[in-house]
C-alpha cells in the first residue's frame, strides 16, 4: 500500500508540472477575461475555436467593435450585439474609419463608418458609408436606423440640386472655367468674355498643342467621388474633373470639385451650402480672370551694356528673372553678367497687359520659339501668366511681346520670371 501511495504521488507530481509548463507557454488558453481572440484586418486574421469573428475596428473610448463574422458585419456596443447584411463584400480590404459624432444637429451622437466598397484595377479604392442612428425598442435594446451612402450617391446628389457647367473663356482660350450653381437659380454668363457672372466658379488652365496653341475643349466627364471625413466629423467628397478637347485624344484631369454634406431633419444626405469648390490640378493652375488691373501702369528696365553685335546675332534663349520696386517707374541694370541671351536686349518694358522686350540693334529674335510655344511669365515661381507672343519686325529694333491672360494689378507680379526658346 505505501508503495502505492508513493507512486500515485509521483504520477500527480509529473502532471503537475507538464500542466505548469503548457500554462506558462500557452496562457492565453487560461484568460478568463477574453474567450475570443480577435485581430484587425492590418494584421493575418486570427479565430479562436468558439468564434469566427474578425475585428474590423473599433472606438474603445466610446466601447464600439465592429465585427465580420459569418453573417454578416456585427456591431458590439456594450452589451449589445447588432448584426447588419448586405453590407460590402471588401468590408475587409483596409481597416473601416469610424466617427462618433452628432452628424445631424439633434443633440445625439451618431456612429459613421466609412468602408471600401470597390476596388479599381489600379489599386486605387472607392468608398460608401454607413451612419447609424441609434434608437430603442420595445424591449429597451439599441438598434439602428441606416442611412447608406453608397459610392454613387454623391452623383444623385448633385444632379438633384446643382447645375455644374464647364466652359472655355471666349477672350482667352487658356482658361477653362467650372462653374456650379443650385437647380433653381442657374448660371448666367458675360456675352464678350464669357465669365460667369453668378454661381461659383473655378478656373484651370487648358492644354496646348505642339505648337504651343491652346486647344478646344470638347467635353468633359466626373471620375469617382471619394468620401473623406475630416477631425472635426465634417464629411466631405472630392471627384475629378476630366476634360477631353477636339484636337487631341489626350483626357486632361483637370482638378476636382468638392464640397462637403449633411445629414437634413429628413436623415437625408444633403450638399452643405457654400462648400462647394473646384481645385485645379498643380500642373494647371491659373489667376482668377475677373481679378483684373483696374488702372494702366508700367515699368521699364534698361540694360547698362551698351555692347552693339559684331554681326548679325540672335536671341535663342532668355531666362531671366526680375526684382523691383513698384513705386519706381524705371530702372538701369547691366545684363552682361547673365548667362542667357539677356545681354542681346536692350531694355524691357512691363506693363499690367504685357512684356515687350526690345533688341539691339542688329538682333533679332529667333521666331521658332513661339511656332513651338516656348515662351512664359512666371509670377510666384511656378504660376505661368503668358498667353500668346508675338515678334514685331516692323521698327529698326525688333520687339518681342508676351500677351498676359489678363490685365494684372502691379501688387501681382512684383517679381517675375520671362522665359523664351531653350539653351542649347
Amino acid at each position: 500500500m505505501k508503495y502505492f501511495l508513493r507512486v500515485f504521488i509521483v504520477l500527480v507530481l509529473a502532471a503537475g508540472v507538464v500542466f505548469g509548463v503548457f500554462r506558462y507557454t500557452n496562457p492565453e488558453a487560461f484568460d478568463k477575461g477574453d474567450t475570443s481572440q480577435l485581430t484587425t484586418v492590418s494584421k493575418p486574421a486570427a479565430t479562436e475555436k468558439n468564434s469566427n469573428r474578425i475585428l474590423l475596428a473599433s472606438l474603445e473610448k466610446e466601447d464600439f467593435y465592429l465585427y465580420k463574422g459569418s453573417k454578416g458585419v456585427l456591431l458590439q456596443h456594450g452589451k449589445n450585439e447588432t448584426t447588419f447584411t448586405n453590407w460590402s463584400n471588401l468590408i475587409d480590404a483596409e481597416e473601416p474609419e469610424m466617427h462618433y459624432a452628432d452628424f445631424n444637429g439633434d443633440g445625439v451622437k451618431e456612429l459613421l463608418i466609412k468602408a471600401v466598397s470597390e476596388k479599381k484595377e489600379d489599386g486605387k479604392f472607392i468608398y460608401e458609408l454607413y451612419l447609424l442612428i441609434p434608437k430603442t425598442n420595445s424591449k429597451g435594446k439599441e438598434e439602428y436606423d441606416v442611412v447608406y451612402a453608397s459610392r454613387n450617391t454623391w452623383s444623385s446628389i448633385l444632379d438633384n440640386n446643382i447645375t455644374e457647367e464647364m466652359r472655355q473663356l471666349k477672350n482667352c482660350k487658356k482658361i477653362i472655367q467650372f462653374s456650379m450653381n443650385s437647380k433653381s437659380k442657374g448660371i448666367e454668363y458675360d456675352k464678350e468674355t464669357g465669365i460667369a457672372k453668378s454661381g461659383y466658379s473655378g478656373y484651370a488652365r487648358a492644354l496646348q498643342n505642339s505648337n504651343g496653341e491652346y486647344m478646344t475643349v470638347d467635353n468633359w466627364t466626373k471620375g469617382d467621388g471619394i468620401y473623406s471625413v475630416s477631425k472635426d466629423n465634417r464629411i466631405s467628397i472630392s471627384i475629378d474633373i476630366n476634360v477631353s478637347y477636339k484636337e487631341s485624344e489626350r483626357i486632361q484631369n483637370a482638378g476636382n470639385i468638392y464640397f462637403e454634406i449633411f445629414l437634413n431633419k429628413d436623415n437625408k444626405f444633403q450638399v452643405t451650402e457654400k462648400s462647394m469648390v473646384f481645385n485645379p490640378s498643380e500642373d494647371y493652375l491659373v489667376t482668377d480672370p475677373t481679378e483684373t488691373a483696374s488702372e494702366s501702369w508700367k515699368y521699364i528696365l534698361k540694360n547698362s551694356n551698351k555692347s552693339a553685335s559684331k554681326s548679325k546675332e540672335y536671341v535663342r534663349w532668355i531666362k531671366y528673372s526680375i526684382e523691383y520696386n513698384p513705386d519706381m517707374y524705371t530702372q538701369t541694370m547691366d545684363f552682361a553678367s547673365d548667362l542667357s541671351d539677356i545681354n542681346k536686349i536692350e531694355k524691357i518694358k512691363l506693363t499690367e497687359s504685357y512684356v515687350e522686350l526690345t533688341a539691339k540693334k542688329d538682333v533679332s529674335f529667333d521666331s521658332k520659339a513661339i511656332g513651338e510655344g516656348e515662351f512664359s511669365v512666371l509670377i510666384d515661381k511656378k504660376l505661368d501668366i503668358a498667353y500668346t507672343a508675338a515678334i514685331d519686325t516692323s521698327g529698326k529694333k525688333e520687339v518681342l511681346r508676351i500677351n498676359f491672360d489678363k490685365a494684372y494689378p502691379q501688387s501681382e507680379i512684383e517679381k517675375i520670371s520671362i522665359n523664351y526658346g531653350s539653351k542649347e
